[in-house]
């Protein structure tokens, strides 16, 4: 299964451009943020409440399970028996509002594994090759380590560049049971027309991997 993370600036020719990106990377599952809109088809587009975050299911590929309601800045889906969380969390949420937009995500996936979420967090630490670390960094890892969850972000290649600079802000976590069946996780140098760069990972079928994993734990 191949995975492709992109935050699309609320851009629409972002958005147009991602269609072609997809069918040449042959992408399965994309994982979107800041979308320019929803589209149409509610079995294989889910967004959360605010058109902040969205999972956009490729090749017919069905979507096993999907949030009972929609939440505020994420959105999941069962997919090929993985469970996707899609999250942004913008820059004007209080530390209060997001430790509380942590704790929801927590909840919902509870007890669900396998595990990947995915999210520009709009936080940064020297963990993954920020210049300094901020508030959020050590609440976020706080609380996916309650969900045994590593860190995939093993480039210090910059996801953002814009008007404030370069920066890694866009991070993938996985359950610590899956990241031996990550592959080539990259990010991508394909052009955007967003101020992120897309990250693309593989995902291995289940019982075919032996590799242990190099990841950072979050506890």
């Amino acid at each position: 299964m191949r995975i492709l993370q992109l935050n699309l600036n609320h851009c629409e020719t972002a958005q147009d451009l991602l269609c072609d990106t997809i069918s040449r990377l042959r992408i399965d599952v994309a994982i979107l943020f800041e979308q320019y809109k929803n589209l149409a088809p509610p079995n294989t587009w889910l967004a959360d409440a605010d058109g902040q975050a969205a999972i956009w299911v490729q090749g017919g590929t069905p979507v096993q399970e999907r949030p009972a309601r929609v939440h505020p800045y994420f959105t999941w889906a069962r997919i090929g028996g993985i469970f996707f969380f899609s999250v942004y969390a913008p820059p004007r949420l209080s530390g209060i509002e997001f430790s509380a937009l942590l704790a929801n995500i927590t909840e919902e996936a509870r007890g669900e594994r396998p595990l990947v979420i995915a999210g520009d967090f709009n936080a940064w630490s020297t963990e993954w090759g920020c210049r300094a670390t901020r508030p959020r960094a050590p609440v976020l890892f706080d609380s996916l380590a309650l969900l045994d969850a590593v860190l995939l972000n093993t480039s210090v290649v910059p996801t953002f560049n814009g008007r404030q600079g370069s920066s890694v802000v866009d991070l993938t976590f996985v359950s610590e049971s899956l990241a031996p069946r990550v592959l080539s996780w990259t990010v991508s140098g394909s052009y955007t027309h967003s101020d992120h760069q897309a990250i693309v990972f593989e995902i291995e079928d289940a019982g075919t991997s032996t590799r242990p994993s190099t990841h950072q734990s979050c506890r």
